[in-house]
């Protein structure tokens, strides 16, 4: 059946594309983190939008490389992280010494190969603002590695478990959106979701992927909306649709990866 309007005015709203949009352009962004993961970075425009825009800027071991390879001398001082973390088997002793010696970056060791630079910067995030709970975008989340995009996917979905699991009186879990040149990714939950999707950096291009196993969903605002569709890998999957409005709307009922072209 059709999404019925009460459904779509009591829906969840979700925003995760401000941190695209330039400064001053972007009331609504929360106070978020940004990582940088060890994928090269060729969108400076992209990378300046949302450096100005994050609250905290990390650098995932080797992503200290790729921010380091991205800028030029007259700039690079200007994109200070605030730490970097990781095993440091891919963090080069010379951008090391210019980050920890010359600007003054802390640089924090963990050895543990149980978890991955991401999860490692996320640990000490935790540890470093106990009392905040900030969103995170992480740069170079998808593109890449197949395994590692996969592992991305797979820390949404344990920061989701965790926050349920937490014996806390807000319950509130940690948003994690991974941001590539070409993608902006994130977990929908069950329900239905009213989602900010601004045309001006997004699209057209967009996916609903049933990472969760046999879905069934519902749309609005899209090029080819969809209702009680059944939806789960070895059957059929929604890739390649398009957005027709700066809002869209998803009902599932079980989560769902939602993924979206940035526009060029």
């Amino acid at each position: 059946m059709p999404l019925r309007d009460e459904e779509i005015e009591s829906a969840t709203y979700i925003d995760r594309a401000s941190i695209l949009l330039p400064p001053g352009d972007n009331a609504t962004v929360k106070a978020f983190a940004l990582i940088v993961l060890n994928q090269p970075i060729t969108d400076l425009n992209m990378l300046d939008r949302v450096w100005s825009n994050a609250a905290v800027k990390i650098c995932a071991d080797g992503g200290t490389n790729r921010l380091h390879a991205a800028l030029d001398e007259s700039t690079r001082s200007k994109y200070k992280p605030d730490f970097i973390a990781g095993d440091l088997d891919s963090l080069n002793a010379d951008i090391r010494a210019y980050y920890e010696k010359e600007l003054g970056v802390p640089v924090y060791y963990s050895p543990d190969q149980d978890s991955t630079d991401f999860g490692k910067c996320l640990l000490k995030l935790g540890e470093l603002y106990p009392g905040e709970r900030f969103p995170v975008v992480a740069l170079g989340g998808t593109g890449g590695r197949v395994d590692q995009e996969f592992h991305s996917i797979h820390t949404l979905f344990v920061h989701e478990r965790e926050a349920k699991e937490e014996d806390t009186a807000d319950k509130k879990k940690r948003e994690i959106t991974l941001l590539s040149d070409d993608s902006l990714t994130f977990l929908v939950g069950p329900g239905t979701q009213k989602i900010y999707t601004p045309r001006s950096v997004l699209g057209p291009t967009c996916g609903i992927i049933p990472v969760s196993g046999p879905t069934v969903i519902s749309t609005l605002g899209f090029t080819w909306d969809i209702e009680d569709w059944a939806t789960s890998f070895g059957t059929q999957v929604s890739t390649s649709n398009a957005m027709e409005a700066d809002e869209v709307v998803i009902k599932s009922d079980q989560t769902v990866l939602f993924t979206l072209e940035i526009r060029r």
